[in-house]
C-alpha cells in the first residue's frame, strides 16, 4: 500500500511540476484573485533581505505590518525590523484618503521598484489586501510555518492597482452543527479565507444535530445540547466555549474578517429543544420536536441567546435563519402570518436593541417578510418551493421589491455538492470550472438598475452532513474557494470580459501558483492526490435550472 501512495504521489508531482508558468500582467502575476490592473515597469527586482524595512506611516498600518512580518519569519527566518521612516530598500505600508483613486474600500494599490515597494490604501483591510498581493508576488512557501532555507524573496518592477467587484461581504459560510469544526480548524480556515481576499466568516453555531455555542443563560444547550453529530447522535458534546469564540473573533478581526453568527430558529432547532423540552412548540406533533414556540417564553430564550451571541463576536449582521419550519409536518406549526410575525419581532429586536442587521433565509421573504432594513439570503433557484409554485424566483422577487439580498444561490455556491461527476447532491455537481465561469449579475433572473446596490455581497456555503473532517471539508472547498474569489472579486464577464479562459487560469495561475498555497498552508485540496481529475474538467458554464428538483430526483434541504 504505502508504495503505491508513494507511485501515486510522485505521479501527481510529475504532473503538477510541468505548469510552471511565469508571473505576467495577463495572469495577474499569479495572485488569486486576480488583481483589476496589473502592469510591469521597468527596472530591476525588489530583493527582500535581513535589511529590508517595513515603513508604517500610520499608526494603523500596524497590524498589516506585524502580519506581514510574522509571515516572513515564520516562513523564511526573516524578521524585519519597523520603522517610521524610509533608509534603504523598504516596504512602506500606507494609509491616506487620497491613496487611489477607487470609491471601494478594500481597494489597495501596489508598486514596486529595485528600492521601494509601496502599499498604499484607505482603509486598513485595504492595506491588508495588498500586503496578501505581496506575498502572493514571493514563492508559495511564504504562507507555510516552517522555515524554507534559500527562498528568493523577489519582487519585480510592476504597478497593481486593484478593487473588489464586491466590497461589502465577500464570504465563507461553516456549518460546525452538523459535523463539528474545532477552535484550531477554524483558525486555519479564517487564515485561508483571508489568502482568497474573503472579509465574512458565516458561522452556522445552531441547527437540529448539535448546539456548538456556550450561553450562559442556559447551560444545558452544550451540557445536553452539543451531545451528537449528524453521523453520530451519541458522540460526546463539542462546542465553542465563550473563550473560544472570543479568540475565534479577535483572530478574525486581525485578518480583517467579520463574523456573521446564525441561530437558525425557529425551524431547525431540536438541539435546544432536547435540552430545554419546554421549548417545543405545542402545535408540533413531531418526535422529538424540531420546531421552537413563538410566544412570549420562546421570544424570550431567543433574545438572550441573541444578546449573548452578540456580545461574543460584536457582529455587523445577525442571522436568525427563519426557513423550513413547517418542513415534512403533515399539519402547519406556523402559519404565514406567525411566521412573518416571528421573524418581524427578532428582527425589530435585532435593530433596535442590539443595534444590527438581521438577515434571513430566503423562505422567511418568500413567505412575505418585506423589511428593507434587513438582508435575505438567497440559495434557492427556481420557483417550485417545498410549500407551493411561486410566480418569481427569490432573485426576481428581491429585486422586484428592492429587498437587500446576499448571493448564496446552491446551483453555483453550495460546497456540500460534490466537484465532479453526475450525481453530485440535490444542486447537481458545482465544479472548479464551472464556479469559475460563474456570472454572479449576468446569471441573475430579474436585475434591473438597482440590482448592484441591493447585493450586499455572496456567500459559498459548506454545509456539513457529509463533510466529517478537515480533510472532507478540504476537499469540499479548495479550489473551488479559489473560483468563488475571482467572481466576488474581480467579477464575471459582465463586469470583466477580458477574465482569462477556465484553461488559462487552471494553467497559468491555480496549478503553477495557488495549489501550492494550499500546500505550504496545509490544507487539502480536491485533485491533490489525483491532479489529472482537475485536468479533466470540462470548460463549461452551469446554466441556471428554473425548476426545482421534482420527485423522481428527490430533493434534499438546504441543510
Amino acid at each position: 500500500m504505502h508504495k503505491r501512495l508513494m507511485t501515486a504521489w510522485m505521479l501527481s508531482m510529475s504532473i503538477l511540476s510541468s505548469f510552471a508558468a511565469e508571473r505576467t500582467p495577463e495572469n495577474g502575476f499569479g495572485i488569486v484573485p486576480m488583481p483589476y490592473e496589473a502592469k510591469t515597469k521597468a527596472g530591476k527586482s525588489f530583493l527582500i533581505t535581513k535589511d529590508t524595512v517595513i515603513i508604517g506611516q500610520a499608526e494603523a498600518s500596524k497590524n498589516c505590518a506585524s502580519y506581514l512580518q510574522q509571515r516572513l519569519r515564520k516562513s523564511c527566518g526573516l524578521t524585519l525590523k519597523r520603522k517610521g521612516a524610509a533608509s534603504g530598500t523598504s516596504i512602506v505600508l500606507s494609509l491616506s484618503d487620497d491613496a487611489h483613486a477607487f470609491t471601494e474600500n478594500d481597494a489597495y494599490s501596489l508598486e514596486s521598484t529595485a528600492e521601494k515597494i509601496i502599499i498604499a490604501a484607505k482603509t486598513e483591510r485595504g492595506l491588508f489586501y495588498g500586503v496578501q498581493s505581496l506575498l502572493q508576488l514571493l514563492p508559495p512557501a511564504v504562507y507555510g510555518d516552517k522555515i524554507q532555507a534559500g527562498l528568493e524573496l523577489k519582487v519585480p518592477a510592476l504597478s497593481i492597482k486593484d478593487k473588489p467587484s464586491m466590497d461589502r461581504i465577500r464570504g465563507l459560510h461553516v456549518d460546525i452543527s452538523r459535523h463539528f469544526r474545532t477552535k484550531e480548524e477554524l483558525l486555519k480556515i479564517i487564515d485561508s479565507m483571508a489568502m482568497h481576499k474573503l472579509n465574512t466568516l458565516h458561522l452556522h453555531l445552531t441547527d437540529d444535530d448539535a448546539w456548538r455555542i456556550e450561553i450562559k443563560a442556559y447551560p444545558k444547550l452544550t451540557t445536553v445540547g452539543a451531545i451528537g453529530s449528524r453521523s453520530n447522535p451519541k458522540a460526546p458534546a463539542q462546542f465553542l466555549t465563550q473563550q473560544d469564540a472570543k479568540e475565534i473573533y479577535t483572530y478574525a478581526k486581525s485578518r480583517y474578517i467579520s463574523i456573521i453568527p446564525e441561530i437558525d430558529m425557529p425551524g431547525h432547532i431540536a438541539s435546544a429543544i432536547r435540552a430545554y423540552p419546554d421549548l417545543k412548540n405545542p402545535k408540533e406533533l413531531r418526535q422529538p420536536g424540531k420546531v421552537m414556540r413563538g410566544d412570549a417564553q420562546g421570544l424570550e430564550f431567543a433574545k438572550k441567546v441573541l444578546s449573548e451571541i452578540n456580545e461574543l463576536f460584536d457582529p455587523e449582521y445577525i442571522h436568525i435563519g427563519c426557513d423550513e419550519v413547517n418542513y415534512k409536518v403533515k399539519s402547519e406549526i406556523y402559519s404565514k402570518k406567525e411566521l412573518v410575525a416571528f421573524a418581524t419581532e427578532l428582527s425589530s429586536f435585532i435593530k433596535n436593541d442590539l443595534k444590527k442587521t438581521p438577515i434571513v433565509w430566503d423562505d422567511a421573504f418568500m413567505h412575505g417578510f418585506h423589511d428593507k432594513g434587513a438582508v435575505v439570503q438567497w440559495w434557492r433557484y427556481g420557483k417550485k418551493y417545498w410549500w407551493k409554485k411561486l410566480k418569481n424566483t427569490v432573485d426576481e422577487e428581491a429585486n422586484l421589491r428592492q429587498q437587500p439580498f446576499i448571493l448564496s444561490p446552491a446551483y453555483w455556491t453550495y460546497f456540500d455538492m460534490k466537484n465532479s461527476g453526475t450525481r453530485g447532491g440535490w444542486a447537481k455537481p458545482i465544479s472548479p470550472a464551472q464556479l469559475y465561469n460563474w456570472d454572479p449579475f449576468g446569471d441573475m433572473l430579474g436585475k434591473t438598475e438597482q440590482t448592484r446596490k441591493l447585493v450586499v455581497g455572496a456567500i459559498a456555503c459548506t454545509w456539513s452532513e457529509s463533510i466529517k473532517t478537515m480533510k472532507d471539508f478540504g476537499d469540499r472547498t479548495y479550489p473551488r474557494l479559489a473560483s468563488f474569489s475571482e467572481r466576488t472579486w474581480r467579477g464575471g464577464k459582465l463586469e470583466a470580459p477580458s477574465i482569462l479562459s477556465w484553461p488559462d487560469y487552471r494553467d497559468q495561475v491555480l496549478i503553477p501558483f495557488q495549489l501550492k498555497r494550499y500546500d505550504a498552508l496545509g490544507v487539502w485540496y480536491w485533485s491533490k492526490d489525483k491532479p489529472q481529475m482537475l485536468l479533466d474538467l470540462p470548460d463549461t458554464h452551469k446554466k441556471l435550472a428554473t425548476k426545482a428538483p421534482t420527485k423522481k430526483s428527490p430533493k434534499k434541504t438546504k441543510k
